[in-house]
């Protein structure tokens, strides 16, 4: 273990608040876990950005914990899941099992996102008691159908897991009501990688040995938090918008969130069957709305870069499966055939886990198919080859001046996933590469450019 690293980390948050600053500025994920951390609480999360409103004692655990300050990676694969070998390890991790399922009670499927697996699953570990709450996502504005302003809720019973359905495509703060889990026995939680992140490395500092002695303080502080975390659950993602981005693009369509029955990929399954008819799955899954009165509005997140784009998820290092999660639920991965829609891609990694869905598959809960491997290998391969590895979208220009203005060439390469020759597995290795070639390596070398700082692996 580099302890001079470590060290020189402990020495920076010494300035506390001011520390944490320098993050916030292009690299903070918006995960909230610097508001739980807070001994003094003098942290809160005002339009998803960690915000001072006390009095800061500089004791560091900010950023200490932060996940976006370092990661300790090697002890975080040390502590977890081993590292990765093959080529599918290392692009999502050492699975114990990996299927496409939906879930076969009618409510939960017809109400949730895509199969409907991640509220299956949080029904499912609360009616057989196996945890005794979850920390997830539920929705402000609980007469919308589709409402993306979320807002962090606790279940402790089956029925109300129900609340979380549906995904909510705006970067929420799920670890700032980390306190609230304290009390209960076992507990989950359910969110993004950046979520997953900085609990693992939490983790970490509480079980590691050597680490819990360096950060004496927030290990205690750890401790406390996560003792009786059992599961972390992860909900895969490509990109995530910035706070109010989607009522940038209501407005600009002069839509009100009410009306609006499909976002993207979310819409009762019953709707789908009708909309479907004559058209594939990339038409499901592509950015487009709907309202009740049958109106339709194709969009692109590119027409919208000023208002939708999260520095925080440029610099995300986890390229859409997040390998640190107990299982990562998602999208990407889960089609079989092209005109079919209504699945999930789950990549399981706790062996206990792995046994708890097969026990739900054999109590008819859920539906469990093989994942599609190989369709369009060489395909992908090749296209991976010529995706450009430059700064498409000019992200240096952005850390430099706050403004986007992206190469026209990024029109062109924004759509290079959606194949119908490339499907499945291979389709989440394009994505992957994409975000990597397009988004997180331009990132990392604009901000080492401009001399910002950006997450250190160690």
């Amino acid at each position: 273990m580099n302890i001079d690293s470590f060290k020189k980390h402990i020495e920076a948050s010494k300035a506390g608040f001011e520390a944490l600053k320098k993050v916030i500025e292009f690299s903070c994920s918006g995960c909230g876990l610097c508001v739980s951390l807070c001994p003094a609480e003098a942290l809160e999360m005002q339009k998803n950005v960690p915000t001072l409103v006390g009095e800061c004692n500089h004791c560091g655990f900010c950023y200490q914990g932060c996940p976006r300050s370092f990661f300790p990676l090697d002890k975080v694969k040390e502590r977890f899941f081993g590292k990765e070998q093959a080529e599918i390890e290392q692009r999502v991790g050492r699975c114990a099992d990996r299927f496409t399922a939906r879930s076969l009670n009618d409510e939960i499927f017809d109400r949730g996102a895509n199969g409907g697996t991640t509220t299956a699953l949080l029904h499912y570990l609360l009616e057989k008691k196996i945890v005794d709450a979850v920390l997830h996502l539920g929705k402000i504005h609980e007469d919308c159908f589709i409402c993306h302003h979320a807002k962090t809720i606790v279940s402790t019973t089956p029925e109300e897991t129900l609340r979380g359905s549906k995904s909510k495509n705006q970067i929420t703060p799920v670890l700032h009501d980390l306190k609230k889990m304290a009390g209960y026995e076992r507990f989950a939680v359910v969110g993004l990688s950046c979520h997953v992140q900085a609990l693992r490395k939490l983790q970490v500092i509480k079980d590691d040995p050597e680490l819990k002695e360096l950060f004496k303080g927030l290990s205690k502080v750890a401790e406390k938090l996560l003792k009786n975390l059992k599961f972390v659950i992860g909900v895969n993602c490509f990109a995530n918008t910035r706070y109010g981005a989607i009522d940038k693009i209501y407005e600009k369509f002069g839509i009100k969130e009410e009306d609006v029955i499909k976002y993207a990929e979310d819409t009762k399954k019953s709707l789908y069957q009708f909309l479907n008819e004559g058209k594939n799955f990339f038409w499901y899954v592509q950015d487009n709305l709907m309202t009740r009165d049958g109106k339709f509005f194709p969009f692109k997140y590119t027409d919208f870069l000023d208002e939708t784009i999260f520095m925080g998820c440029m610099v995300c290092p986890s390229f859409i499966v997040c390998k640190e999660a107990d299982v990562s639920i998602g999208i990407t991965a889960s089609e079989i055939k092209v005109n079919e829609f209504g699945y999930n891609s789950v990549f399981v990694r706790n062996p206990e886990l792995s046994g708890i869905f097969s026990s739900m598959a054999a109590e008819g809960k859920l539906l469990k198919r093989p994942m599609w491997d190989n369709r369009g290998t060489y395909l992908r391969k090749f296209v991976e080859r010529v995706l450009p590895g430059k700064d498409l979208m000019n992200i240096r220009g952005y850390v430099e001046s706050g403004k986007w203005n992206p190469h026209q060439d990024l029109f062109k390469s924004a759509g290079s996933a959606h194949s119908a020759r490339i499907m499945g597995l291979q389709r989440l290795f394009l994505a992957q590469t994409v975000k990597r070639k397009m988004m997180f390596g331009p990132a990392v070398a604009a901000l080492k450019a401009c001399g910002k700082l950006y997450t250190e692996n160690l």
